[in-house]
């Protein structure tokens, strides 16, 4: 049997946690144009959240991947 290798569930962060990386995101974008860098395990988080959370971790891990290859 093959395991993923994904450790998602390792580590649960609250809703709260989530709440706080997507406000400060947000808020990084809207007041500097800068593009933060958040953890995999948040961009997941918000991933499966869906919606607007969705549609940040998107963002953020086209503009991330844009700014390493350049």
């Amino acid at each position: 049997m093959t395991t993923c290798p994904c450790d998602c569930a390792a580590t649960a962060l609250s809703d709260n946690q989530i709440d706080g990386w997507a406000d400060c995101a947000r808020y990084i974008l809207a007041t500097t144009g800068c593009s933060p860098m958040l953890p995999l395990e948040v961009l997941r988080a918000l991933w499966k959240r869906g919606g607007e959370d969705r549609a940040l971790a998107e963002k953020l891990h086209r503009v991330t991947i844009a700014e390493v290859a350049a």
